[in-house]
């Protein structure tokens, strides 16, 4: 949780003044936020309450004051005519000896006031707790003889029990408001860690997976601690930076193999281990006829741009078969069908599949004698059988491939088919797979027996071409 930045030199030379705190933690946001809220609504919902009790004690007080000046007022019209002031006054005391007024006058209209009872009340009738209009302004009222106004009555009420009444009142609202928000506020705290428990697990748990290793001790870039939500932020962006990372090793893992070999290492990345399963499956070999005398007419250069002008082509062709290419080996291509994914026809798909290959590599051949360039032609060995299919070499350093006599027996076939011709063996073409399908559109050239290196007997092998039309 530090904001760490370099002010020059190696991380020995840092001060420790360097590494201070440089934000306000979330928890804390959220704890200020819910505490401001909790407040502003305690003092609005103050303010409703009070402004209503506040009004209520004030009609209450006109009430009270229309009920004592009223009887007063009706009967001290003749008083005032006759200008018997002492039965005025009198009557006034008693009002004030009775408590329900601490001031009240009577005035003629032509004479002023013509007799008063009480003590008028000083300016600060509130008290300093809630401005009541009554102690503010005086009650009056009309005194009036045969509807004549006569003079007018004027009088305090007497406000203490509504003053004390407010005060409670105000007391008892501080004192709930106070236990509201202390109440709001470990609420708040509580909610906060509870919320911010996981993001800061979450950000630790990302600050130590992106912690310098030795080798970038020197690393002038700034090195910045903020909050938990920036520090998310952070987080993620490593992750869609790795996620990116991802998706080009996955891209550039499907260059170096086939897409169902990629797929299968990918969705099995924890089974990734030496070791294999015996599969049915066909082998094609596709190799250049004379590749070691043309290696040494050509620069090394002229000769890799040669092979990628064949290779692209016929990877394209047996991948739309759905065939894999499993490797390249110099100038031969080898191409599986039936190990990754399986195919129950993968004989005849092979077979199409290394057809289509010597139409693609006759179509390169005249784009290249249409240049002037010369000829290079491939041969074709196929065979099909049982296999072994898995990951072979060392823990370190493994490769998807196929091993077995299958495959052997398909390499030989190679070193003696003719140039731009494919040949497999008698009995692949008089497997029950093949009679399924219609081969009679395809010729079959007998070139007897071959006696191939590595195997104890002869093969009848067998040259393949589409029936040639003549126009």
């Amino acid at each position: 949780m530090m904001r760490l930045f370099r002010r020059g030199g190696r991380p020995e030379q840092w001060r420790a003044a360097d590494f201070t705190p440089r934000y306000l933690p979330i928890a804390w946001k959220i704890v200020a936020v819910i505490a401001g809220l909790t407040l502003t609504g305690i003092g609005v919902l103050a303010w409703v309450i009070l402004s209503q009790v506040s009004t209520v004690l004030n009609n209450q007080i006109q009430a009270q004051a229309e009920l004592t000046v009223a009887p007063v007022a009706r009967t001290s019209g003749e008083l005032i005519l006759a200008e018997d002031h002492l039965t005025l006054e009198t009557l006034l005391n008693s009002l004030v000896e009775d408590g329900r007024v601490e001031y009240i006058a009577a005035y003629a209209i032509d004479r002023g006031r013509v007799a008063a009872a009480g003590s008028p009340p000083a300016d600060d009738a509130a008290d300093g707790v809630w401005p009541l209009t009554a102690g503010a302004e005086p009650y009056r009222r009309e005194v009036r003889f045969q509807d004549v106004q006569v003079g007018y009555i004027e009088a305090r009420i007497d406000s203490a029990p509504m003053q004390e009444l407010m005060r409670n009142t105000v007391n008892a609202g501080v004192i709930t408001a106070a236990i509201v928000f202390l109440l709001s506020l470990i609420l708040a705290i509580d909610i906060s860690k509870r919320l911010v428990r996981p993001l800061e697990r979450l950000a630790e748990s990302m600050r130590e997976r992106m912690q310098p290793g030795p080798d970038d001790q020197d690393d002038p870039r700034v090195v910045l601690r903020r909050d938990e939500i920036t520090q998310l932020t952070e987080a993620f962006n490593t992750m869609a930076h790795d996620l990116l990372r991802k998706d080009q090793v996955e891209a550039a893992l499907r260059r170096y193999v086939s897409t169902g070999v990629a797929e299968d290492i990918l969705d099995n990345l924890d089974r990734v281990e030496l070791g294999g399963r015996a599969v049915e499956g066909s082998v094609l070999f596709a190799d250049i006829t004379g590749y070691t005398a043309l290696s040494q007419q050509c620069t090394p250069e002229a000769l890799g741009r040669m092979l990628n002008e064949f290779f692209g082509p016929m990877t394209e062709c047996i991948a739309e078969h759905g065939g894999t290419v499993d490797k390249y080996m110099g100038d031969c291509t080898m191409a599986v069908f039936g190990a990754a994914r399986p195919d129950p026809d993968h004989r005849i798909t092979a077979l199409r599949t290394g057809l289509a290959l010597l139409d693609t590599i006759a179509g390169i051949n005249a784009e290249r004698e249409a240049r002037g360039e010369r000829r290079v032609e491939f041969r074709i060995g196929l065979y099909a059988g049982e296999m072994l299919a898995g990951n072979m070499g060392a823990r370190e350093r493994m490769q998807f491939t196929v091993v077995g006599e299958t495959v052997n027996l398909a390499a030989r076939l190679v070193t003696i088919a003719p140039p731009g011709g494919l040949v497999t063996t008698r009995d692949f073409m008089e497997h029950p797979q093949m009679s399924q399908h219609n081969t009679g559109k395809l010729v079959q050239e007998d070139l007897g027996q071959h006696a191939l290196h590595g195997l104890s007997e002869p093969v009848d092998v067998v040259r393949v071409h589409p029936t040639r039309t003549t126009a």
